[in-house]
């Protein structure tokens, strides 16, 4: 009989990981290092817009980019041609954001030190008065005001730069299958939530009765909307902090 390292707080644990296929891998990795298995199930496809589609943007006229994603930078940057002005301030929603980022060579003005997505930008003290600065959110189609509505109320002009889609993905029945058997899941958005239980739902109903971690309370409250019976709140939305999380939630259960 192999031992256990009582390290691996994860140990004997299928975890369902949620993220697109190209966010999972570090996920996936600390999971291992815990003991646990993840199961990478996608949830979301993200698909590239293309650049002769985005809206006009005027560069020269820009004072702060945000990057609401990693997605985010990924499809700027692959459409983007030229340079950015010096004068441009680059902001990150959060620290993987800001690591794509430097990835990129590109240097982050401001990044909030917790993640968790609009509310954390919103606290930066750099933020706070927002007269005469114009502000380009680089972002998917779609997706909430928050951000906008709140640094419009503080004196910005906002535009956005659409640069990717999300979709629903095509899942083998062998994918849903394995889903099914996962102990635990992980959704990081509201949008995450809803499509798992397009795929899933029919499949496999007692989804709803699996212990969910999620990255807000926002999210939560839609979790458990949708009718989920066990939803837990890491302390942001790093890929350490749900780790954390999970953990925590399985010795709520006794594992």
């Amino acid at each position: 009989m192999v031992a256990h390292d009582p390290q691996q707080k994860l140990t004997g644990q299928k975890i369902l990981v949620t993220r697109p296929a190209a966010q999972a891998d570090g996920m996936a990795t600390l999971i291992e290092q815990q003991g646990g298995e993840a199961i990478l199930f996608p949830v979301i496809e993200i698909v590239a817009i293309d650049v002769i589609d985005w809206q006009v943007w005027h560069p020269e006229q820009t004072d702060w980019l945000v990057f609401v994603s990693r997605n985010a930078v990924d499809c700027f940057m692959a459409g983007f041609q030229g340079h950015l002005p010096d004068n441009i301030k680059l902001v990150a929603a959060g620290e993987g954001t800001a690591q794509a980022l430097n990835h990129q060579g590109l240097a982050v003005e401001l990044v909030p030190e917790i993640s968790n997505g609009s509310e954390g930008l919103l606290q930066l003290p750099q933020w706070q008065q927002m007269h005469g600065q114009h502000v380009v959110i680089v972002r998917g189609d779609g997706g909430r005001e928050l951000m906008a509505d709140t640094l419009r109320a503080r004196g910005a002009s906002i535009s956005y730069l659409e640069v990717y889609r999300r979709q629903l993905p095509s899942v083998s029945v062998s994918l849903v299958q394995q889903a099914c058997l996962a102990d635990s899941l992980i959704a990081t958005s509201a949008g995450s939530v809803h499509n798992l239980l397009r795929l899933l739902s029919t499949e496999c109903p007692q989804i709803l009765q699996k212990p969910l971690c999620v990255v807000s309370e926002r999210i939560r409250d839609f979790a458990v909307e949708q009718g989920f019976k066990q939803v837990y709140v890491s302390l942001d939305a790093s890929d350490e902090a749900i780790i954390q999380r999970l953990i925590e939630m399985g010795s709520d259960h006794g594992a």
